[in-house]
């Protein structure tokens, strides 16, 4: 094999991972933004008006929480 077409095969294979790997991610942030809507929802489903809510979220990956003041 020549070495261009051993440098165009491995671009090919690291298009693939990194394409791979994006994919995933968009994927788990997609699936982490719905079961974060869920919680909200739920969470102002059961606000009463004389009270506080607070939405916090952790980090980038974790789950929101709902704290009623």
């Amino acid at each position: 094999m020549s070495k261009n077409k051993l440098n165009i095969f491995i671009a090919i294979i690291v298009s693939v991972i990194i394409v791979a790997v994006g994919s995933v991610t968009i994927f788990q942030i997609v699936k982490n933004h719905q079961a974060n809507e869920l919680i909200i929802d739920k969470c102002f489903e059961n606000f009463d008006k004389e009270e506080k809510v607070v939405v916090k979220k952790g980090g980038f990956w974790s789950p929101v929480s709902c704290e009623k003041q």
